[in-house]
């Protein structure tokens, strides 16, 4: 299962399309999101955010903080370099 996940920095689109997985880097530990996840908001620190596609590809992105919203359909992610 999949779902759609947008990753924004301030100044340009990071990330937009359907996602397997999503690991990012929680202020109190790790989060992995999968389909159907429970909906939330967390503050991220610095650490990598990892992107498994709907391919199967994962892309590794370093950030240095940011905040996660987790939404019954969606998954919206905005970092800060």
């Amino acid at each position: 299962m999949t779902f759609p996940l947008l990753v924004f920095a301030v100044d340009r689109e990071i990330f937009a399309g359907k996602a397997r997985s999503l690991s990012v880097p929680g202020a109190d530990g790790e989060l992995q999101i999968l389909a159907g996840h429970t909906p939330l908001i967390a503050q991220l620190r610095e650490g990598d955010i990892l992107i498994e596609g709907e391919n199967g590809i994962q892309t590794k992105l370093p950030i240095a903080g940011g905040v996660i919203e987790v939404k019954p359909h969606e998954v919206v992610v905005l970092v800060n370099f």
